[in-house]
């Protein structure tokens, strides 16, 4: 969505909003400020994401993990 166009679309899209609402009804700079604010996610598929967060799982600490959730 590089074009004006396919970024307010994906905008109406994203907050089930018309054109004409997006347009006319609310100030730019709110839109700019909730879309700064959106939460981001990352989707890199080469790393590994058990130890991307610290924790490898395994057959000497699954006991432990288990504990872990369970309290």
């Amino acid at each position: 969505m590089k074009s004006t166009y396919g970024t307010r679309a994906s905008i109406c899209a994203h907050f089930s909003w018309t054109l004409d609402y997006l347009e006319n009804q609310i100030p730019w700079s709110k839109v700019i400020r909730m879309m700064a604010d959106l939460p981001s996610y990352d989707y890199d598929e080469s790393t590994d994401t058990q130890t991307k967060k610290g924790v490898k799982i395994t057959e000497q600490n699954a006991d432990d993990i288990l504990k872990m959730f369970k309290s």
